[in-house]
């Protein structure tokens, strides 16, 4: 629960630390919310975007980064689809 909110089209999620990420993949978006000490509750802090997003729909951090494969649900699938990773710096 994010106390009085709710996340939209949450797919793939991350901890790191007291921090969640929670992809909301057809919004483009990443919610980042800070989860409190007895881990009961979190509030949302920030959420990132990015123009290169095309509905990513999990998370991975190495280093200071994150990155988010795109799914590209509204693209027809074909042989010659091409797929890829964004890479965006983690808060």
């Amino acid at each position: 629960m994010t106390g009085d909110g709710l996340l939209q089209n949450g797919d793939g999620l991350l901890v790191v630390g007291q921090t969640l990420f929670v992809v909301q993949n057809r919004l483009n978006t990443v919610a980042v919310l800070e989860i409190n000490g007895t881990g009961s509750q979190a509030d949302l802090v920030d959420q990132l975007s990015d123009e290169r997003f095309d509905v990513p729909t999990t998370v991975a951090a190495v280093g200071d980064l994150l990155y988010l494969p795109n799914a590209r649900f509204g693209t027809e699938a074909t042989p010659d689809t091409e797929y890829n990773a964004v890479a965006i710096a983690r808060p």
